[in-house]
């Protein structure tokens, strides 16, 4: 299938159909945008908006005007929706991303955006070429972090059209000239900033992420002197660092009654996601209700999975459990679905099999929804729909509500 081809078209039926209807307008860009797909599952076919400065004038208010809409694709008022051709097409790529494992989804998903890409050059040189368009007009694919975007265009034009990127992407390349000391110190910068210069607060986290356990020493020491801890007490939980230092550093936090609530949950949720759950079990009693429970449920939901991997154990949860039974009803509740499940890797199906025996509830029920989003083998499938049926009778309704649930959404 020639997704390029396709798109292309689309991009350039559109735009002569829009210039055909209103030729004497100015138009000046071209955009596919409303991306969207479900990592491992459904990838969806994008929308196509064309603007002209004078269709662009006609949607500007007094809150928001020219600029601030001009690459602002969603509210442009000329939009081309996916044909029924372009859903069938959509379900293809979706069939045979999903054929495979999550890097095989993942190569699919990323060859359908660079399909755009190329779709939209080709676009652009097409309709300029047959003297449609000036040679001012752009076409470009919009996802929603604007990565795609650069690849459409040639630096000059990202200067011209998107002088935010081009000024982030001057950032980039000044930090990453530095060495590795140098630039962990002007991301914890960015971050603290009141307000963020380029490349900005969240590409700086990234950044840092990406950097791993390497940074682990400066967060830390940042940590003891910012006045917000709660971002450096997360962040230190997804650089993996467990060393000594670090570990007595997110303690401190956790067991400081004159710190606030956030700083002191996410410091807990930290130490759990470090294997440290551990540290938390004698301070239970004493701690204010979020704090234990963001603790105990932080290595099982969605905050794992970004960072450095940590492995899927709920041992430390039955064991925190087992000390404080009490806590079962709050972690059940955060653990809902719905709440934000981490996601598991292959080598933690047999971990996450385990977890259908435990005692509690919340762990039963958390096993039964993960294995049922993951890619399993024949025998561990074999295993999760017994762990179905026996669910149908487990005492706990919520179990009972979980299977419900689950084969509802895995009907056809």
């Amino acid at each position: 299938m020639d997704v390029a081809a396709v798109v292309h078209d689309r991009i350039v039926e559109f735009v002569r159909q829009v210039r055909a209807e209103h030729p004497s307008d100015r138009i000046y860009g071209a955009a596919v945008h409303e991306f969207y797909a479900e990592h491992g599952g459904v990838i969806y076919w994008p929308m196509i908006g064309v603007a002209s400065e004078e269709s662009l004038a006609s949607v500007t208010t007094e809150r928001f005007d020219a600029e601030a809409l001009r690459w602002s694709p969603a509210d442009w008022p000329w939009q081309l929706d996916p044909n029924d051709a372009d859903d069938a097409l959509a379900e293809a790529i979706t069939a045979a991303a999903t054929a495979g494992d999550d890097a095989a989804w993942e190569r699919a998903h990323r060859r359908f955006e660079r399909d755009v890409v190329r779709a939209c050059t080709r676009a652009r040189r097409t309709l300029i070429a047959d003297d449609v368009v000036g040679r001012e007009f752009v076409a470009v694919a919009m996802d929603e972090a604007w990565e795609l975007v650069p690849l459409c265009l040639s630096k000059a034009q990202v200067r011209k059209h998107f002088p935010e990127l081009d000024e982030e992407q001057q950032a980039i390349d000044r930090i990453s000239a530095l060495d590795r000391d140098e630039q962990v110190a002007e991301l914890i910068g960015i971050i603290e900033a009141p307000v963020s210069p380029p490349p900005g607060s969240e590409r700086a986290t990234e950044w840092l992420r990406e950097v791993g356990a390497a940074a682990a020493p400066a967060v830390r020491a940042h940590l003891t002197t910012a006045r917000e801890k709660w971002r450096w007490a997360k962040l230190l939980g997804e650089l993996g660092d467990s060393s000594p230092d670090v570990i007595t550093a997110l303690a401190a936090v956790v067991g400081n009654r004159r710190l606030g609530e956030a700083d002191r949950a996410w410091a807990a949720a930290a130490l759990a996601r470090l294997d440290r759950m551990d540290l938390l079990v004698p301070l239970l009693d004493r701690l204010p209700r979020e704090v234990a429970v963001r603790g105990l449920s932080a290595p099982y939901t969605s905050f794992r999975d970004l960072g450095v991997p940590t492995p899927l154990d709920y041992r430390p949860l039955d064991a925190a459990l087992t000390a404080a039974p009490d806590l079962h009803e709050p972690v059940c509740e955060r653990l809902s679905p719905g709440s934000g499940f981490c996601e598991i890797r292959p080598d933690e199906i047999a971990s996450v099999l385990d977890g259908l025996d435990s005692r509690w509830a919340a762990v039963r029920r958390h096993a039964l929804f993960v294995l049922a989003d993951a890619n399993l083998t024949d025998d561990q499938r074999g295993r999760h729909r017994t762990a179905l049926r026996n669910a149908e009778c487990d005492p706990d309704p919520r179990l009972r509500d979980a299977v419900a649930v689950i084969r509802r959404r895995d009907s056809p």
